[in-house]
């Protein structure tokens, strides 16, 4: 079994993660860029994966002997049990190819089938997320809460894939929403998506054909802000199962119902 350190330590080394891989994708901002396409006709560049190494090198070296799930080289969970890191260095890849600020590294640290901490960068933004299980959540250091009643239409963010069979489907959750009088937006980053439900700006987000690292992280950090994560239907949240529903209590049962009884697609859809 492995030792696990104090929580302090396993923040400190999810926050120096994040902030490594955040510095590498900033400092290559500009420059020209290989990309390639990858399963679901998703886009991965040499900047995911240059930020993806800075990332779990710091993680190999702090906790040694932990498990590794991230993005791009090593999507799989080993199944042995031990601590596992959850990584996505570069959420929002098509974001930060085209010069737009909403992109993201997420880390969460899960023990025992259980989120123990997130950490979650937006380095356009200059922006830490914290979210530490039983203990709350904090943007830079400061307390989150989600939002109150809604000051008017409440406001869901959702996001489309790049997998055909999954964005046509995705189309049809937007009607649904359009049609219970959401106000939607599409942020091109779960993770940014979910910070923003934490932060009180939006009410709510909804996606599914996703992968663990795009929901583990931000479903953490909502929860510890006072909110409400379920998967699709409203049943138990399980990240492998490839969809999320997390809002402000006021407003995630009627998210729900706008959403409908279970993802357009079958679980486990595209990352």
């Amino acid at each position: 079994m492995t030792a696990l350190p104090d929580t302090d330590t396993l923040t400190a080394a999810a926050a120096l993660a994040a902030a490594e891989a955040a510095d590498e994708l900033l400092s290559r901002r500009g420059t020209r860029r290989e990309v390639r396409t990858k399963a679901g006709d998703a886009p991965v560049s040499d900047a995911d994966l240059a930020a993806e190494r800075r990332a779990l090198a710091v993680l190999r070296a702090r906790t040694p002997g932990f498990g590794i799930v991230s993005e791009e080289s090593a999507p799989v969970d080993a199944g042995d049990g031990r601590p596992t890191w959850i990584v996505d260095p570069l959420d929002g890849t098509t974001n930060y190819l085209r010069g737009l600020p909403d992109y993201a590294v997420a880390v969460a640290l899960v023990v025992a089938g259980r989120t123990r901490l997130a950490v979650i960068r937006l380095p356009e933004y200059g922006t830490e997320f914290r979210a530490v299980a039983g203990a709350g959540a904090s943007r830079d250091g400061m307390p989150l809460r989600v939002a109150a009643a809604p000051p008017g239409r409440p406001l869901a963010g959702t996001g489309f894939g790049t997998d055909g069979v999954v964005r046509e489907r995705q189309r049809s959750v937007a009607d649904r929403l359009l049609g219970a009088g959401f106000e939607i937006r599409e942020p091109g980053s779960a993770s940014t998506g979910l910070c923003r439900v934490a932060s009180g700006s939006y009410d709510g987000y909804l996606e599914f054909g996703v992968g663990v690292w795009d929901t583990v992280p931000g479903a953490l950090l909502v929860e510890e802000a006072g909110g409400v994560v379920t998967g699709w239907g409203g049943e138990a949240f399980t990240p492998r199962h490839g969809h999320v529903v997390a809002a402000s209590p006021a407003v995630h049962g009627p998210l729900v119902a706008a959403g409908g009884d279970r993802p357009p697609v079958a679980p486990g859809g595209p990352a």
